[in-house]
């Protein structure tokens, strides 16, 4: 028979329980790292700050190493003066001229950014240096090619077919019959 004492004991044991439960599996939070917390850059490109210059999803878009490469990505300047933001890739510099209050998109023809080379093979990282003022930052810039479609208008010397054939899947091998 299950007295009144017998039921109040496991009631309280049972909640008791839970509460260990629930501390157990909240308590994993307190000691690690939240990933929502976490500031990354959730595209291709790069993100960092160089005294007042912003930039924000930089990158590199070639066929090659040795041939032409341009810039996407945007630079923000929030102050009251202009900035002169300078980046340099494998001795090859490009000076970009960001106005006060506004931001360059790299994508616009306007603001078209082209150097002589990479310097890295697409797929690669390449040694950024940027200069703004007496601020400067090395960085490791991704560099990219035309194998995702979003990227081949910005390619200086077009898209070639030919850069991504060895993804295209090859016809599968049929086995004859009776095998």
């Amino acid at each position: 028979m299950i007295t009144a004492q017998k039921f109040r004991g496991r009631k309280t044991a049972t909640v008791a329980a839970f509460a260990l439960l629930a501390a157990g599996m909240t308590g994993c939070s307190a000691v690690n790292q939240q990933a929502t917390t976490m500031h990354y850059a959730a595209s291709d490109g790069i993100v960092f700050d160089v005294a007042s210059i912003e930039a924000r999803n930089l990158m590199l878009v070639t066929n090659s190493a040795d041939q032409k490469a341009r810039f996407i990505g945007s630079l923000i300047n929030d102050t009251d003066q202009p900035a002169s933001v300078e980046l340099t890739v494998d001795g090859n510099s490009a000076t970009i001229e960001v106005p006060r209050k506004s931001s360059v998109e790299l994508e616009d023809d306007a603001n078209k950014t082209v150097l002589p080379r990479a310097g890295v093979e697409p797929g690669s990282h390449a040694d950024l240096t940027v200069k703004v003022g007496a601020s400067s930052a090395t960085e490791s810039l991704p560099v990219v090619n035309g194998a995702l479609p979003e990227y081949r208008p910005y390619l200086p010397e077009g898209y070639n077919a030919d850069t991504v054939k060895h993804l295209e899947p090859t016809a599968p091998i049929l086995k004859p019959e009776g095998h």
